[in-house]
């Protein structure tokens, strides 16, 4: 995990996805003891893990417009 400061003086924060899923697992198991930004950044989490798990690609002929109808 790293945090770095960007030229325009924004924070930056770089994790590996194994880390961003254990990150998001302990917060959500102490999801009553937390405020909503911490809630909010463990969701944000969680679904970075999801959508990087997700391989799915809509088949080229979908943006084509061709009918796959019988």
């Amino acid at each position: 995990m790293k945090l770095e400061k960007t030229a325009d003086n924004q924070f930056r924060l770089i994790m590996s996805k194994a880390e961003a899923d254990k990150v998001s697992d302990v917060l959500l198991k102490k999801a009553g003891d937390l405020n909503r930004s911490t809630l909010d950044f463990a969701y944000l989490a969680a679904e970075a893990v999801l959508s990087m798990d997700n391989d799915f690609r809509q088949p080229k002929s979908f943006y084509q417009g061709e009918s796959h109808a019988s």
